[in-house]
Protein backbone atom coordinates (compact mmCIF):
# COMPACT_ATOMS: atom_id res chain seq x y z
CA UNK A 1 0.00 0.00 0.00
CA UNK A 2 3.03 2.41 0.70
CA UNK A 3 4.61 1.47 -2.08
CA UNK A 4 1.48 2.20 -4.66
CA UNK A 5 0.91 6.08 -2.98
CA UNK A 6 4.82 6.52 -3.16
CA UNK A 7 4.21 6.19 -7.14
CA UNK A 8 1.42 8.24 -6.84
CA UNK A 9 3.05 11.13 -5.41
CA UNK A 10 5.94 10.88 -7.68
CA UNK A 11 3.60 10.66 -10.63
CA UNK A 12 1.66 13.55 -9.26
CA UNK A 13 4.98 15.60 -9.03
CA UNK A 14 6.02 14.88 -12.59
CA UNK A 15 2.29 15.90 -14.16
CA UNK A 16 2.06 19.39 -15.19
CA UNK A 17 -1.71 20.65 -15.07
CA UNK A 18 -3.96 22.97 -13.38
CA UNK A 19 -5.26 22.46 -9.46
CA UNK A 20 -8.35 20.62 -10.83
CA UNK A 21 -6.68 18.29 -13.17
CA UNK A 22 -4.65 17.18 -9.93
CA UNK A 23 -7.70 16.30 -7.99
CA UNK A 24 -9.07 15.01 -10.47
CA UNK A 25 -6.01 12.58 -10.50
CA UNK A 26 -6.28 12.67 -7.05
CA UNK A 27 -10.06 10.97 -7.16
CA UNK A 28 -8.96 8.70 -9.52
CA UNK A 29 -5.78 7.15 -7.43
CA UNK A 30 -7.77 7.03 -4.33
CA UNK A 31 -10.56 5.37 -5.71
CA UNK A 32 -8.63 2.83 -7.52
CA UNK A 33 -6.42 1.93 -4.46
CA UNK A 34 -10.06 1.45 -2.73
CA UNK A 35 -10.85 -0.86 -5.66
CA UNK A 36 -7.81 -2.85 -4.95
CA UNK A 37 -8.08 -3.00 -1.48
CA UNK A 38 -11.78 -4.11 -1.86
CA UNK A 39 -10.69 -6.93 -4.43
CA UNK A 40 -8.52 -8.17 -1.67
CA UNK A 41 -10.36 -8.34 0.54
CA UNK A 42 -12.74 -10.28 -1.20
CA UNK A 43 -9.94 -12.98 -2.31
CA UNK A 44 -9.27 -13.18 1.87
CA UNK A 45 -12.69 -13.92 2.49
CA UNK A 46 -13.29 -16.67 -0.57
CA UNK A 47 -10.29 -18.96 0.45
CA UNK A 48 -10.60 -18.66 4.49
CA UNK A 49 -14.41 -18.00 5.43
CA UNK A 50 -14.06 -18.42 9.10
CA UNK A 51 -11.26 -15.85 10.48
CA UNK A 52 -11.63 -13.97 14.01
CA UNK A 53 -9.24 -11.43 13.32
CA UNK A 54 -7.30 -9.62 16.37
CA UNK A 55 -5.68 -6.51 16.25
CA UNK A 56 -2.55 -6.72 18.31
CA UNK A 57 0.22 -4.09 18.64
CA UNK A 58 -0.86 -2.44 15.83
CA UNK A 59 0.57 -5.36 13.41
CA UNK A 60 -2.61 -6.29 12.28
CA UNK A 61 -2.02 -10.35 13.16
CA UNK A 62 -4.86 -12.47 12.21
CA UNK A 63 -4.93 -15.61 14.34
CA UNK A 64 -6.61 -18.35 11.68
CA UNK A 65 -8.88 -20.60 14.16
CA UNK A 66 -10.26 -22.73 11.38
CA UNK A 67 -9.34 -23.28 7.60
CA UNK A 68 -11.54 -25.24 5.02
CA UNK A 69 -9.03 -27.65 4.86
CA UNK A 70 -8.94 -28.63 8.70
CA UNK A 71 -12.91 -28.59 8.31
CA UNK A 72 -12.32 -31.51 5.62
CA UNK A 73 -10.46 -33.03 7.94
CA UNK A 74 -12.31 -33.58 10.83
CA UNK A 75 -15.09 -34.37 8.64
CA UNK A 76 -12.86 -37.51 7.02
CA UNK A 77 -11.91 -38.24 10.92
CA UNK A 78 -15.72 -38.23 12.48
CA UNK A 79 -16.82 -40.18 8.96
CA UNK A 80 -14.17 -42.89 9.91
CA UNK A 81 -15.05 -42.92 13.25
CA UNK A 82 -18.95 -43.55 12.59
CA UNK A 83 -17.48 -46.70 10.01
CA UNK A 84 -15.53 -48.32 12.48
CA UNK A 85 -18.45 -48.07 15.61
CA UNK A 86 -21.13 -49.57 12.92
CA UNK A 87 -18.89 -52.77 12.55
CA UNK A 88 -20.81 -55.99 13.09
CA UNK A 89 -19.83 -57.31 15.41
CA UNK A 90 -18.99 -60.80 14.43
CA UNK A 91 -16.78 -59.25 12.00
CA UNK A 92 -14.75 -58.43 15.00
CA UNK A 93 -12.24 -61.12 16.08
CA UNK A 94 -12.92 -62.07 19.27
CA UNK A 95 -10.89 -64.10 21.70
CA UNK A 96 -11.46 -68.02 21.91
CA UNK A 97 -10.30 -70.34 24.68
CA UNK A 98 -9.26 -73.43 22.98
CA UNK A 99 -10.34 -76.89 24.39
CA UNK A 100 -7.00 -78.44 23.33
CA UNK A 101 -3.02 -77.55 22.83
CA UNK A 102 -0.98 -78.54 19.63
CA UNK A 103 2.18 -79.46 19.89
CA UNK A 104 4.14 -80.67 17.17
CA UNK A 105 1.69 -83.13 15.34
CA UNK A 106 -0.14 -84.47 18.24
CA UNK A 107 -3.31 -82.79 19.94
CA UNK A 108 -2.76 -82.90 23.49
CA UNK A 109 -6.42 -82.11 25.42
CA UNK A 110 -6.03 -79.19 28.12
CA UNK A 111 -7.30 -81.78 30.61
CA UNK A 112 -3.71 -83.23 29.86
CA UNK A 113 -2.01 -80.19 30.24
CA UNK A 114 -3.77 -78.39 33.03
CA UNK A 115 -6.19 -81.39 34.42
CA UNK A 116 -9.26 -79.86 36.66
CA UNK A 117 -11.08 -81.51 39.06
CA UNK A 118 -14.68 -83.03 38.25
CA UNK A 119 -17.62 -84.38 40.11
CA UNK A 120 -17.33 -87.39 38.60
CA UNK A 121 -13.56 -87.52 38.87
CA UNK A 122 -12.38 -87.45 42.24
CA UNK A 123 -9.31 -88.56 44.43
CA UNK A 124 -9.27 -91.53 45.88
CA UNK A 125 -10.89 -91.84 49.20
CA UNK A 126 -10.18 -93.71 52.10
CA UNK A 127 -12.73 -96.22 51.63
CA UNK A 128 -11.47 -96.52 48.42
CA UNK A 129 -8.29 -97.21 49.20
CA UNK A 130 -9.35 -99.93 51.83
CA UNK A 131 -11.52 -101.64 49.24
CA UNK A 132 -8.78 -102.39 47.12
CA UNK A 133 -6.99 -103.41 50.01
CA UNK A 134 -9.78 -106.44 51.06
CA UNK A 135 -9.89 -106.99 46.77
CA UNK A 136 -5.85 -107.74 46.67
CA UNK A 137 -6.18 -109.38 50.66
CA UNK A 138 -8.98 -111.85 48.66
CA UNK A 139 -7.35 -112.51 45.96
CA UNK A 140 -3.99 -113.13 46.82
CA UNK A 141 -4.67 -115.53 49.68
CA UNK A 142 -6.94 -117.73 47.23
CA UNK A 143 -4.21 -118.05 44.83
CA UNK A 144 -1.62 -119.10 47.70
CA UNK A 145 -4.04 -121.57 48.66
CA UNK A 146 -5.11 -122.81 45.47
CA UNK A 147 -1.17 -123.58 44.63
CA UNK A 148 -0.61 -125.47 47.75
CA UNK A 149 -3.97 -128.05 46.86
CA UNK A 150 -2.26 -128.57 43.59
CA UNK A 151 0.20 -130.85 45.80
CA UNK A 152 -0.29 -134.35 44.70
CA UNK A 153 -2.04 -134.14 41.64
CA UNK A 154 0.51 -135.14 38.92
CA UNK A 155 -0.84 -133.64 36.19
CA UNK A 156 -0.69 -130.37 37.64
CA UNK A 157 3.47 -130.35 38.46
CA UNK A 158 4.25 -127.86 35.59
CA UNK A 159 1.54 -125.79 36.91
CA UNK A 160 3.28 -125.99 40.55
CA UNK A 161 6.27 -124.95 39.23
CA UNK A 162 5.28 -121.86 37.54
CA UNK A 163 3.29 -120.82 40.63
CA UNK A 164 5.99 -121.41 42.88
CA UNK A 165 8.05 -118.48 40.71
CA UNK A 166 5.14 -116.26 40.64
CA UNK A 167 4.84 -116.40 44.70
CA UNK A 168 8.46 -116.28 45.19
CA UNK A 169 8.92 -113.24 42.92
CA UNK A 170 5.84 -111.75 44.25
CA UNK A 171 7.31 -112.10 47.94
CA UNK A 172 10.94 -110.94 47.19
CA UNK A 173 11.41 -109.38 43.87
CA UNK A 174 8.29 -107.08 43.43
CA UNK A 175 6.83 -109.41 41.55
CA UNK A 176 2.60 -109.19 40.97
CA UNK A 177 -0.40 -111.98 42.32
CA UNK A 178 -3.63 -110.71 40.56
CA UNK A 179 -2.35 -107.56 39.10
CA UNK A 180 -1.46 -106.72 43.15
CA UNK A 181 2.23 -106.65 44.43
CA UNK A 182 2.91 -107.22 48.35
CA UNK A 183 2.54 -103.64 49.02
CA UNK A 184 -0.96 -103.57 48.62
CA UNK A 185 -1.68 -106.05 51.75
CA UNK A 186 -2.97 -105.51 55.03
CA UNK A 187 -0.05 -106.50 57.41
CA UNK A 188 -1.91 -109.59 58.58
CA UNK A 189 -2.88 -110.43 55.13
CA UNK A 190 1.29 -110.87 54.38
CA UNK A 191 1.93 -112.86 57.46
CA UNK A 192 -0.61 -115.50 56.64
CA UNK A 193 0.84 -115.63 52.63
CA UNK A 194 3.98 -115.96 53.98
CA UNK A 195 2.75 -119.03 56.49
CA UNK A 196 1.21 -120.51 53.59
CA UNK A 197 4.66 -119.63 51.45
CA UNK A 198 6.82 -121.30 53.63
CA UNK A 199 4.13 -124.41 53.18
CA UNK A 200 4.75 -124.43 49.53
CA UNK A 201 8.70 -124.39 49.86
CA UNK A 202 8.75 -127.43 52.18
CA UNK A 203 6.65 -129.25 49.95
CA UNK A 204 8.67 -128.25 46.54
CA UNK A 205 11.57 -129.78 48.05
CA UNK A 206 9.27 -132.64 48.74
CA UNK A 207 7.30 -133.23 45.40
CA UNK A 208 9.76 -131.75 43.32
CA UNK A 209 13.33 -132.12 44.48
CA UNK A 210 16.45 -130.30 42.92
CA UNK A 211 13.82 -127.93 41.58
CA UNK A 212 15.12 -124.93 43.43
CA UNK A 213 18.88 -125.06 42.10
CA UNK A 214 17.74 -125.90 38.79
CA UNK A 215 15.79 -122.80 38.39
CA UNK A 216 18.56 -120.76 40.60
CA UNK A 217 20.96 -121.55 37.81
CA UNK A 218 19.12 -120.30 34.82
CA UNK A 219 18.33 -116.86 36.41
CA UNK A 220 20.13 -114.32 38.35
CA UNK A 221 17.43 -114.67 41.08
CA UNK A 222 17.68 -116.55 44.36
CA UNK A 223 15.16 -119.60 45.09
CA UNK A 224 17.50 -121.83 47.60
CA UNK A 225 17.17 -120.02 50.54
CA UNK A 226 13.21 -119.46 50.46
CA UNK A 227 12.79 -120.56 54.28
CA UNK A 228 14.91 -118.43 55.56
CA UNK A 229 13.90 -115.14 53.56
CA UNK A 230 10.44 -116.17 55.07
CA UNK A 231 11.13 -116.98 58.51
CA UNK A 232 13.11 -113.12 58.43
CA UNK A 233 9.54 -111.34 56.87
CA UNK A 234 7.81 -112.77 59.35
CA UNK A 235 9.65 -112.07 62.44
CA UNK A 236 10.27 -108.26 60.62
CA UNK A 237 6.43 -107.81 60.14
CA UNK A 238 5.11 -109.36 63.18
CA UNK A 239 7.90 -106.78 65.35
CA UNK A 240 6.13 -103.68 63.77
CA UNK A 241 2.50 -104.91 63.63
CA UNK A 242 3.50 -105.76 67.97
CA UNK A 243 3.87 -101.94 68.48
CA UNK A 244 0.52 -101.01 67.62
CA UNK A 245 -2.09 -103.88 67.24
CA UNK A 246 -1.66 -106.05 70.47
CA UNK A 247 -4.11 -108.80 69.12
CA UNK A 248 -2.56 -109.21 65.89
CA UNK A 249 0.85 -109.57 67.49
CA UNK A 250 -0.41 -112.69 69.94
CA UNK A 251 -2.13 -114.07 67.14
CA UNK A 252 1.24 -113.98 64.91
CA UNK A 253 2.86 -115.15 67.60
CA UNK A 254 1.05 -117.89 68.28
CA UNK A 255 1.02 -118.97 64.26
CA UNK A 256 4.77 -119.17 64.58
CA UNK A 257 4.68 -121.60 67.24
CA UNK A 258 2.66 -123.84 64.86
CA UNK A 259 5.38 -122.80 62.07
CA UNK A 260 7.91 -123.67 64.48
CA UNK A 261 6.85 -127.50 64.68
CA UNK A 262 5.68 -127.95 61.27
CA UNK A 263 9.11 -126.34 59.17
CA UNK A 264 11.32 -127.51 62.06
CA UNK A 265 12.91 -123.81 63.07
CA UNK A 266 15.16 -123.59 65.46
CA UNK A 267 16.58 -120.68 67.34
CA UNK A 268 20.06 -121.48 65.82
CA UNK A 269 18.46 -120.82 62.79
CA UNK A 270 16.86 -117.09 63.98
CA UNK A 271 20.52 -116.52 65.94
CA UNK A 272 21.93 -116.71 62.42
CA UNK A 273 19.17 -114.66 60.66
CA UNK A 274 20.44 -111.76 63.23
CA UNK A 275 23.79 -111.89 62.71
CA UNK A 276 23.36 -111.16 59.17
CA UNK A 277 22.44 -107.81 60.57
CA UNK A 278 19.38 -107.47 62.17
CA UNK A 279 18.95 -105.84 65.41
CA UNK A 280 15.93 -106.72 66.39
CA UNK A 281 17.22 -109.90 68.26
CA UNK A 282 14.88 -109.35 71.63
CA UNK A 283 11.93 -109.13 70.09
CA UNK A 284 12.60 -111.75 67.80
CA UNK A 285 13.06 -114.22 70.66
CA UNK A 286 9.58 -113.28 72.43
CA UNK A 287 8.37 -114.18 69.11
CA UNK A 288 10.04 -117.61 68.58
CA UNK A 289 8.86 -118.17 72.63
CA UNK A 290 5.13 -117.17 72.17
CA UNK A 291 5.77 -114.63 74.97
CA UNK A 292 2.55 -112.35 75.28
CA UNK A 293 2.62 -109.04 77.20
Amino acid sequence: MKKLINKASVILKKVEASTITKAVSIALLIGGLVCIYLIKGNTLNTNNPTINGTNTNQNERYNVIETKEEEKEEENHVEESEQIEKVPENIIEKPTTPSTFETNTQTVPKSVIDPQPSPNNTAPSENNHTSTTKNADAEVVAYVNETESYFGNANLKEDIKARFIVIVDFLFYNGKIKGYTLNDLSAKTKLQVLKIALSIDAKIDKYIPGYKESITKTTDKVYTNIKNKIIESYLTITTKICAYDKSTCDSAKKDFQDMKKAFSITWNIIKNLVSNGTNHLKEWYEIFSGKTN
